[in-house]
This record gives C-alpha cells, structure tokens and sequence, in this order.
C-alpha cells in the first residue's frame, strides 16, 4: 500500500497558503456581505437565534469530525491512491453516520427559548442535515488540503458562501416586511444547509480529479487504521474550536439574543484574521508531513508570509475598529472594545499555530492535545468566569479572555524553547530536534518539556536555509 507515487505532488507551500487564504477571505467577505444583508433586512433577535443554530451545526461538526482534518492532511501526502480512496471513503461514511446521530441528539439540547422561537421539528430537521452537510465538508477539504490542491477547496466553498448570499438576499428583500422572526431564521438556515449541499457535491468531484485512480472505498482495514491514528488529532481539533463554538451557545443563555448577535458580528471579524497564521501553518503541515526535512526552510517561508498578510491590515483594524463595526449597523459599533481585544490575540496566537504545525510534522500529537486542551480551557472557562464575577465587562469579557489564553499559551511556548536552547547549547548540539536532521518523524510523542520548538520559532531570528527548492507561486481551509 506504501508505493511508488503515481501522480504529482500537488502545489507547494505558498501555492496552498495562497488558496486557503483567499478561501478563508473570500468566504468571510461574502459572509460579511450576508451577515450585513440578515441584519438590515431581519431583526437583531433574528441574528441571535440563527446564529445560535450555526453555533449547534458547526460544534456537533466538530465534535464528530474535525480530528479528520489534522489527520487527513497528515497521512495523505505521503499515501498512494489506494490509501486514499480507502481513508477518504472511510471517514465520510464515519462522518454521515456519526454526525447525523449527533445532530438529530443535539438540536433537542439548545436551550428552551431557542426551541420556543424556531420550533422544535425545524431544529431538529436543519440541525441533523445541517451538521451532516458541515461535517462531510470538513472532512472533503481536508482532504483536498492532503493532496496539495487547496485551490480545489476554494473553488468549493466560494461558490457555496456565493450562492447563499445571492438566494437569501432575494428572499428577503422580495418577503421580509411579511416575516415573522421565525420565518426569517427559517428561510436563513435552510438556505445555508442548501449551499452546504452544492459545496460538498463539487468538492468531493474535485476530490476525484485531484488524484488520478481515486474511488471512495469504505473497509474495515481502513477503519482500523482511523481508529489509530485518529484519537489524539480529534482531541486537539475539538479542544481548539471549542471556545469559539460554544460560548455563543453559553452567551445565549446568560445574555439577550440581540446582544449576543453583536458580538456574533465582532467574532466573525476577528475571525478573518485568526484565520491567517492557522491556515498557512496547515499548508505547512500538508507540505512537510511526508519532508520533515524541510520543516525548518518551510516554516522560516511561512513566518515571512503571516507577517506580511496580517500585520498591515490588523493594525487599520484596530483603528478603525468603531467604524468597521458600525458598517452592520448603529448599535454594533458600540462593541468595539471586544474586537480590538480579540485582534491582538492575534499576534501571540501566531507562535502557537506555528508550533503546533512543527510537532504535527514531528508526530508530538500528545503534546499538540495538551497544548490546545489548556488553551480552550482558559479561554472559555475565563470567559464565563468574567460574565458572572464582572458583569459591568459584559459580553466583552469573552474577548479579554481570548488575549490571556493566547498570551499564557505563547509565553509558555516561549520559556520552553529557551530552556530547549539553552540545553541543546550546553550539550554541544544545535538543534534539539534530531528527527529533523536524520529526515525522519518519531511516532511516539514526548513529555512537553522534551519537544523541540525550533523549527517554527527561531525562524523569527534566523534567515532560512535557502539551499531549499523555491515553490513559488500559486496554487483550503480551516
């Protein structure tokens, strides 16, 4: 089943970061774009419940599929067609069986005055396909990230957040003085399940183009193999996209509907940026999990291109933030301290991203658990604390707690790095990562104390090894 590779490597680094960069940004305009129309044609409290239902899609999404993308990414450049027609069709079946029980469990769990506005057969009716569609979506991008063509994923989920907006614009311009609150969060959820639809039926055609010989195969053999190496990559995604995915739903329960779709606003925001540093260190992983070697050139390529794409526009952000958020209407610019706060957590989170690509590369899975589990845990645990210990901060405590979670988080990635040096420099070596030099991964992960954190961190001081292959030019998600 290892072989000899049939097909092209697909695009490099910067081709694949470029792809799932404009994915991410196109994505989030158009969803601007339909967030701005929902909220000039719909209610506020229209916003809250909708958005409260996207929040249960995309976390029953997560909870039952998101471990495919760091594994997929992983374990598909360096597989042969038979592996990946056998690993792709295994985790879609896994993902529309386990997803859909979940999803269908799930909707009967919102909290009772979102039951109330919807309706209880509605949520139950989008929740369960929503969360199917969500789920075998993450499962075709990340696999189109494994066979280097990001640019397939963008083609995907462009046209998908573009076919959304096109309908519900014409739907609600054409009906919304005769809608109800709850006609309205009908026609916008249904209307996004639907454009879920259209994505994954042409991502998973591409996904057949992509990689010459490709079937979707399902088998035990394969199954078998998930059930391995899956584990740890699961906990780490879900651990990671919990705070975002949750504290919406807790939010809905301690805050009025309209203030919780201001804030829904500010988030998708930061969102834009957040997605930066996470998507060019996943082309990272797709590019180096078969060249460990080229771990250290990559990462010091991947450094250079965050810092030139989210520098610049992060801080007119910050500037601007009053007026940016006052394009969605009068009452939101009042949340502008809450998206300065979760912009700047941008900047520590950087390192962190970069970190957790070098020990996916490296096969430190355990580590990348324990890192991401105690991130989530301060951020949404001091969220929640800060909305009932200081209730004069708000809805924007969450924002406050996102800024500490990445700071801790990275300054602890800080003190371990140094503290690596400087026993690799009384050692007498120069890099504490040996698997990086003899051009191999271990795959047993070590003690956090133990993890070589150069690769991506020192490529902030150091040039990189330019004697490495350029892979320019163009050619995915999160």
């Amino acid at each position: 089943m290892s072989g000899v590779r049939q097909y092209k490597p697909g695009r490099g680094l910067v081709a694949n970061s470029i792809a799932l960069l404009a994915t991410s940004q196109i994505t989030t305009l158009l969803g601007f774009l339909f967030w701005t129309v929902c909220a000039r044609l719909a209610s506020p409290s229209t916003i809250g419940m909708t958005n409260t239902v996207f929040s249960a899609i995309s976390l029953v999404a997560v909870l039952t599929a998101t471990g495919f993308q760091p594994f997929l990414t992983r374990v598909l450049p360096g597989a042969d067609p038979e592996e990946r027609s056998g690993l792709c069709g295994t985790a879609l079946v896994v993902s529309i069986v386990v997803s859909g029980v979940a999803g269908v469990a799930g909707s009967l769990l919102l909290p009772v005055r979102i039951h109330s506005a919807v309706g209880t057969g509605w949520l139950v009716g989008l929740v369960g396909v929503g969360a199917v569609s969500s789920a075998v979506l993450l499962v075709l991008n990340a696999a189109l990230l494994g066979v280097r063509r990001a640019d397939f994923s963008m083609l995907a989920n462009v046209l998908g957040s573009l076919l959304r907006l096109v309908v519900v614009a014409a739907l609600l311009v054409g009906i919304v003085a005769t809608m109800s609150d709850a006609a309205a969060a009908h026609t916008i959820l249904a209307v996004w399940v639907a454009s879920l639809m259209v994505s994954i039926g042409l991502a998973g055609w591409l996904l057949v183009r992509a990689t010459p010989g490709f079937r979707y195969r399902y088998g035990r053999v394969w199954l078998s193999r998930l059930r391995r190496g899956l584990a740890w990559d699961h906990l780490a995604m879900v651990a990671g996209q919990m705070p975002v995915l949750v504290l919406p739903i807790l939010a809905s329960a301690i805050f009025p509907p309209a203030l919780v779709g201001y804030a829904t606003i500010a988030m998708l925001i930061a969102g834009a940026f957040f997605a930066v540093s996470a998507l060019v260190s996943n082309a990272l992983l797709a590019h180096c999990a078969d060249r460990p070697e080229h771990l250290r050139t990559e990462a010091g390529r991947a450094v250079r291109l965050i810092c030139a794409l989210l520098l610049p526009p992060l801080v007119i952000t910050c500037l601007l933030a009053p007026k940016v958020l006052g394009l969605f209407g009068a009452g939101y610019a009042d949340y502008s301290t809450l998206l300065i706060l979760l912009l700047v957590a941008t900047l520590p989170n950087t390192l962190t991203d970069l970190a957790l690509a070098s020990l996916r590369v490296q096969r430190r899975l355990v580590v990348v658990a324990a890192i991401t589990v105690a991130g989530s845990a301060i951020t949404t645990g001091g969220a929640v604390l800060l909305w009932m210990q200081v209730p004069q901060w708000g809805i924007t405590g969450a924002g406050v707690s996102a800024l500490a979670s990445a700071v801790i988080i990275a300054t602890t990635l800080c003190v371990i790095l140094f503290y690596r040096k400087v026993r690799a420099a009384s050692a007498g070596t120069i890099d504490g990562s040996p698997a990086l030099v003899a051009g191999e991964a271990p795959v047993v992960a070590a003690p956090l104390a133990e993890v070589s954190l150069v690769s991506p961190v020192t490529t902030f001081a150091q040039p990189a090894d330019q004697s490495s292959p350029e892979n320019t030019v163009r050619s995915g998600h999160v």
